[in-house]
Formats: structure tokens, sequence, C-alpha cells
């Protein structure tokens, strides 16, 4: 089945083909270090408090690097900037494999070593995550980011039995050396990415300009947050079946080495079932219906894994719990590719991806403490109990892009331009003034509000509206809005930044004025003082 809709549709794409095999193979390799890990740390140690932190050193930093990383992501080339963090995370499984042969390893070390993966891992995603539309058409989009999930998880079921296997045929040191060699294809696969250069005549965004713009766009994106707070909840809660599974297969259950890769590998194995089954389920029931299902049966089996003590019904649970964690995040992944234009998509992603690291760290160090005082068992039930309770609260909270697509193509308006300005001149205050029927006073105030979310959202570090007290006409009242640019050159990109959807929402707000378009001008500061820090933040 190779139609459009069919869910191997992005497959026909030879360099998404390429690039999905080979990070595949590299996510075998991670899963294979991770079995390394966690066994060695279970023979140093039997903890669950140093067995979480290990969790936490590998998404710590997504909270810390994620944001930069998108930042970068939408300023650079994205092929460059994953060759660097690809090389960057082959040297960490080096590093762990020499340290491992010299018998060097304690537990600081293994977490250390997870922190400088995770370093790589943290500013590679964005700009991975961001790619798929660059891979492949629109309408497959959703399918490029369920392949992207079930290629992980496919990884995550193959790469936890295979490292069982190595571990405990070869030793942890293998397990990291495969790890290394496993970046190696992708490396070379990128380097065969011959990816279109995004051509502008905008002046180059700085990097702190775009991280203050991403963030901006964040706060002021309802759609996104949405996104970012079910997301973050369900990771949150979810944390314990990754963070404390080792504890309970080791040192609990007693398994050996290739069962507890077996046992990890269950999870990977229920996603990649259900992968198969999303398209017809998607086509049958609504995506936040399911949103909803998955994250009650993820409850449920953290609750079940609260009173199971025996392997195989612990490995049942987890092949249900796999899917619907692939379920829930591959939802949110695919909200927020939809939910977003391209100019930002990176930098959104990167807000996703740090909110996600930053709930599985923080969660890994929660259930890990609650593990180490209460015990595992009343930490699954804990977490089962809490991620039902954020269901309740956020269930009237809906991923609005999932079922009306937004056009978020952009706009192509050309900014009016007094003539050839120096695109560091600013900071730039726009002032367009409207004139309004009184009949249509209410409704207008009403529409400015979906402009002023617009103009924010896009760059404006401040927006105001203001009503003259002098009628300019019997009938009729004058309104001024205006916004503030730190720039020339970011008043250009927030022209460039408007898509379809924007200017149906402005155009609404001028049809109900008296001329078609308001009246514009552009004044650039005519001193370079600043009233206070928070100025300075912002500009």
């Amino acid at each position: 089945m190779t139609d459009a809709k069919s869910p191997f549709a992005p497959l026909r794409s030879r360099i998404f083909f390429a690039i999905w095999i080979a990070s595949m193979a590299s996510n075998v390799g991670t899963w294979v270090q991770s079995v390394g890990e966690k066994w060695l740390m279970g023979e140093l140690t039997s903890s669950p408090l140093l067995m979480s932190l290990i969790e936490t050193g590998a998404t710590l930093p997504m909270l810390a690097l994620s944001m930069p990383g998108g930042a970068i992501a939408d300023i650079v080339d994205r092929r460059r900037l994953l060759l660097a963090t690809q090389a960057w995370m082959l040297a960490a499984a080096a590093a762990m494999a020499i340290l491992s042969a010299l018998h060097l390893v304690t537990p600081a070390v293994l977490i250390t070593m997870s922190l400088l993966l995770g370093v790589g891992a943290a500013l590679n995603s964005p700009a991975w995550q961001a790619s798929v539309p660059d891979l492949v058409p629109k309408d497959q989009i959703a399918a490029g980011v369920v392949l992207n999930s079930a290629g992980f998880n496919v990884s995550r079921a193959v790469g936890p039995a295979l490292g069982g296997l190595v571990v405990g045929g070869l030793g942890p040191t293998w397990a990291f050396t495969l790890n290394a060699i496993s970046f190696v294809g992708v490396l070379v696969v990128l380097q065969q990415w011959k990816r279109q250069p995004v051509t502008t005549d905008l002046p180059a965004e700085r990097f702190s300009a775009a991280m203050k713009v991403g963030l901006r766009y964040a706060w002021h994106s309802r759609p996104l947050q949405v996104i970012l707070l079910r997301g973050g909840g369900f990771v949150f809660f979810g944390g314990p079946i990754f963070s404390l599974l080792p504890t309970l297969a080791i040192h609990k259950l007693h398994l050996g080495s290739t069962a507890f890769g077996l046992l990890l590998g269950c999870i990977g194995a229920g996603a990649v079932g259900i992968t198969v089954l999303l398209p017809a389920l998607r086509r049958r029931y609504t995506p936040n219906v399911l949103l909803a299902v998955a994250t009650a049966t993820f409850a449920a089996g953290l609750l079940a894994l609260a009173f199971l003590n025996h392997a195989l019904s612990v490995g049942l649970v987890l092949l249900v719990g796999g899917a619907g964690w692939l379920t829930v995040l591959s939802t949110c992944n695919t909200g927020v590719q939809l939910s977003v234009p391209s100019w930002v998509r990176a930098r959104a992603l990167g807000v996703y991806i740090t909110v996600w690291g930053g709930a599985m760290a923080s969660g890994a160090a929660f259930w890990g403490v609650v593990g180490e005082r209460w015990g595992i068992h009343v930490a699954f039930a804990a977490a089962g109990v809490g991620m039902l309770l954020m269901l309740a609260a956020t269930a009237r909270l809906k991923i609005e892009a999932l079922h009306h697509p937004l056009d978020l193509s952009p706009h192509h308006l050309q900014p009016h331009s007094p003539g050839p300005v120096d695109p560091a001149a600013g900071p730039i205050l726009t002032v367009l003034e409207y004139r309004v029927p009184e009949a249509h006073k209410a409704a207008f105030r009403e529409a400015m509000r979906e402009v002023r979310r617009i103009r924010n959202r896009d760059g404006a570090v401040r927006w105001s509206l203001f009503q003259d007290l002098v009628p300019p006409d019997p009938g009729q009242v004058r309104f001024v809005e205006s916004f503030l640019s730190s720039s020339w050159g970011e008043h250009l990109r927030q022209h460039h930044r408007a898509t379809v959807e924007d200017r149906a929402f402005l155009r609404s707000a001028y049809a109900l004025c008296v001329e078609p378009k308001p009246r514009v001008r552009h004044l650039a500061a005519a001193w370079e003082g600043r009233d206070s820090i928070l100025d300075r933040i912002l500009e």
C-alpha cells in the first residue's frame, strides 16, 4: 500500500527512507548502551535513586538545551547541525567504552556519561524532528512523524533484547562500543543528504533574538500551550515505567541481563504493534479521543505494575504501555508540527522537547525518591493515580490542529518600506490608523484581540490599541494600533512570518473599517536610551 494516505507513504522518499533506516540502527545502539548502563549500575548499587538518576542524566540536558537547539536549527543549516550532534554522541559513546574497558566506571561516571550523551540528543532532537517536513509532502507529515516514532520504538523493541544478549555474552564494554559504531551510519547518510537551502533577502537572524522570538511565540500560542501541558503531564507521571523498571526487574524479579533486555523490549514491541493500527484508529476516532484512551490505558498499566511480581505479567503490561506511550507522544508531536509555521517549527519543537525532557528528568528523580522511601510499588501506584487525575483536569483541553488543520503557509505579503533602511536600525514603532463606524466599534475591539495575539506571537515586544477621543467624522471612531519591533530587520521578518491563516484574521478586522486597509507609519527610535532593565531584556 503506497498511496498518499498509507502510513508507509513517506518511505517512497529515498532520502527519508535512508535516514529512517540509519536512525533506527543508531537508536538500536542507544538502547544497547542503555541496557549496559543500567545493568552496570545494578551491579554497582541497589539504590532506586541512583538507578533513576541515569534517566535524569540522559533527559536533563533537554530541559536546558532543547530550546537553544531549536533556535539554532531555525537559523542554520539543519543538516550541518545534525552532523555535529551525531559526531558528539559518537565521541561520548566511544569515551564510555574506553572507560569501561579500563574498569574506571563508577555510579558518578555512569551518570556523567549519560548526561554527555543527553547533551548531544538535546541539541539533535529539535533539528531531527523539524526535518520531517523537509523530507515529505505536507499531507504525509503525520505519517512521517508516526514512522519516526515507530522506527524509534522498533529500536526500543530490538535494542534492549540485543543489549541483554551483548551484556550477558560479551559484557557492558561491547554494548558501549556497539553504540559508538551505530552513529557512523547516520553520519554517512547525512553527508549524502542534499538539503535544499532556504533563500531569503532578510538579514541573518541572531541567536539571542531567535531565542526570544521562539519563547515569545510559545507564550502567545495557546494551541502549543495545550500540547505542552498534556504532553508534559503525561511524561512526568509516565516516567516510572522507564526509571524504576530496572530496579523492578533486577532486584524484585531477579532477572538476568537477557531477560531484562527482553522486558525492556516489550515497551518497544507494544509501540511497534500500535503503529500498524493507528491509521485505522484515527479514521474511526478523533485524535483527542485516542489521546484520552491511551493516557487512561497507560495509567492502568502503572497501577497494575504496583501489584505484579511475575515477569510474564509485567511484560504483558509493558506491551500495552508501549502502545499507549507511542499513541500519546506521536499525537502530541504531530500536533506541534501542524500548529506552528515553518519559520518557528524547530524552536517550537525545542520548547516541546524542553518540557518533555524536564518532565522526564524531574519525574525520574521524584519517583526515584518515592521508590527509595516508600518502595517502587507505591511509586507505580501513585504515578498511575496522578496520571488519571491529570487526565481529568485536562480533558477539556483539545489539540485543535488535529481536527481543523490550519493554513500556516507563508502569506508572502511584501512589507511597506520607505526606502533602504539599515537592518540594525531601531527599535521600530509601527503605527496603524483605523477608521471604524460607531456601529462596528465593539466588534472591532474584539477582533483586535486576535490581532494582538498574532503581533506578539510573531515578534512584537509591545503592543497597544488606543481610541482617539476626537471622532474623525460624525458616526466614526478612530483607533490607533501600535507595536514595537526590536529592529528594522526584525520588523521585516515579522512580515515574512505572517501566514495565510493570520491574514484571514487581519482581513476580518479590516472588513469592519471604513477603509479597506489601515494607514501605516514606521518610526525609528531617535535616541538609544532605555527606561528600565526590562526594556533591555525585551529589546
